[in-house]
């Protein structure tokens, strides 16, 4: 087949794309990344995929209606790119998709896995026996997948924009669940245990059939022994107590799946993370630099406590993304802010969505600011940058899930350019 991806810039089109290319389609694509859009790039093509961030009247969209094209959105297409594959392995929950979904990646690299994961440079095209993929939940996007194998790390409210309370996205949980054959859920979280009967768990409770004891932290990374359904030392190359939980997630899928222990565990102790995970870019006026994707309060804390473990002080410089998430945590995010010693706001990310009225950075650093003394919030990223240079801690996480990791490169770069 012909296919042209509209969009294609973005990291889960460009994955499939190049999956699709692996298939033996012929791959077009097109953005505005890329010289924009145009009507004739979709002529003569068998199949139209989109993301939903083009909207409906985006030339090369309407087009193809004109021209009686299929067209599939990215979610659906994943679906049934995934279903080509002879076992998928879907990675589902509000927090940790991308680096459990790498890490398992990692696990089962002996087997040359297919992986789609939500960070560039991060997929890899293998062998069709195993798909492995982030399950997404905005809009309910992963029950168009029919795991043989569906994890669930955690569940905690989130995208407002769409789930307009916590027992909607509860329920779509519930659907991805049933649409699994097998089903691997955090045994600590009560939510997760009630998704289904009779799951898989993972944990450090005495019910979980994978479980981590002695958990020790050296330097940031911890070991652990594993015991209940299988026995093993585990030893991570990635820091903070969450990613316990990731590993524990990880090995119990590799072992639904017939990878042996004696295979995925070297493989996990050399796992190093993904990109703007926790990721150190380097040393910047005396300060260690970090960028972080982490855009909800439970991330946010998760990365902060982290962090505290390595570092003596700690500043955050985070960039709230989307409006309905900063309305609707607000509170949640001052607390979760308010671990770090110095906080420093950005203006709100849109992404998708337009301003709502008396949302915004400031109203979100006057809460800190009751909370906490330092806490600072300015409207562009020179003046965050200057304000940088200023703080005394030790450590600098640049926080978000939008472009604040480019104030981090800012940053640094105005160090280098500091005369002798």
């Amino acid at each position: 087949m012909r296919i042209h991806f509209v969009g294609i810039s973005g990291v889960s089109m460009q994955a499939l794309s190049v999956a699709a290319a692996a298939r033996g389609h012929i791959v077009t694509g097109s953005d505005n990344s890329l010289g924009g859009h145009d009507p004739k790039n979709v002529e003569g093509v068998d199949l139209v995929v989109y993301t939903c961030a083009v909207p409906q009247s985006n030339c090369e969209l309407v087009r193809a209606k004109e021209l009686k094209i299929p067209m599939i959105e990215r979610a659906t297409y994943l679906g049934e790119l995934a279903a080509t594959y002879g076992k998928v392995v879907a990675i589902a929950g509000c927090h940790g998709k991308s680096t459990t979904t790498a890490m398992t990646g990692a696990a089962f690299g002996g087997h040359s896995p297919t992986v789609h994961v939500g960070v560039a440079n991060g997929s890899t095209v293998g062998s069709d026996r195993f798909f492995i993929t982030e399950a997404c939940e905005y809009k309910a996007n992963f029950l168009h997948l029919s795991p043989d194998v569906g994890v669930v790390l955690n569940v905690e409210y989130d995208h407002p924009d769409y789930y307009k309370n916590e027992a909607q996205l509860i329920d779509a949980y519930r659907h991805f669940c049933a649409k699994s054959k097998v089903v691997i859920v955090n045994g600590d979280d009560d939510i997760c245990m009630s998704l289904c009967k009779n799951p898989i768990t993972f944990g450090t409770g005495e019910r979980c059939h994978y479980r981590a004891v002695d958990i020790k932290n050296e330097n940031g990374y911890r070991t652990f022994r594993l015991v209940g359904k299988k026995q093993a030392f585990v030893r991570l190359s990635i820091a903070g107590e969450h990613n316990v939980y990731n590993a524990l997630a990880c090995l119990a899928a590799a072992d639904a799946c017939g990878i042996k222990l004696a295979e995925a565990l070297p493989r996990i102790a050399k796992f190093t993370g993904i990109p703007r995970r926790f990721e150190r870019k380097g040393i910047a006026f005396g300060k260690s630099i970090f960028t972080d994707y982490a855009h909800h309060p439970a991330e946010i804390a998760a990365t902060i406590n982290t962090a505290k473990e390595i570092f003596p002080s700690v500043t955050v410089v985070f960039q709230p993304h989307t409006y309905s998430r900063t309305q609707s945590l607000m509170d949640d995010f001052a607390a979760a802010l308010s671990k770090a010693d110095t906080v420093i706001l950005a203006p709100i990310f849109a992404a998708r969505e337009a301003p709502i009225a008396g949302v915004t950075s400031h109203a979100l650093c006057r809460k800190i600011v009751e909370i906490k003394e330092k806490a600072y919030c300015f409207d562009t990223f020179a003046e965050i940058v200057e304000h940088t240079k200023t703080v005394r801690d030790k450590a600098v996480i640049f926080m978000g899930a939008g472009d604040i990791n480019t104030v981090a490169d800012k940053f640094i770069q105005a160090d280098t350019d500091m005369p002798q």
